[in-house]
């Protein structure tokens, strides 16, 4: 996962937890510390992790995406 996401997931986590009216028990968005921990095990939470796995998807999807258009691109003769 962490090679799918490599800098900046946290925000993006934070900015799909808001849309979702996910919300700690405070009723305050969650921290990108504590997401960064979600992550990496430290801490758990079933919300955040959905989130996660639904943007690791999305950006694998993303990733797969831009690599065969490449592929494509660059297997054409002239």
């Amino acid at each position: 996962m962490k090679k799918v996401f490599k800098k900046g997931y946290s925000k993006e986590v934070q900015k799909l937890l808001e849309e979702k009216a996910i919300r700690n028990k405070k009723g305050l968005p969650f921290s990108n510390s504590y997401i960064t921990h979600v992550f990496n095990g430290r801490n758990t939470n079933n919300d955040i992790e959905e989130i996660i796995i639904e943007l690791y998807q999305k950006r694998l999807h993303e990733e797969t995406a831009i690599t065969l258009r490449r592929k494509e691109i660059f297997s054409k003769k002239a």
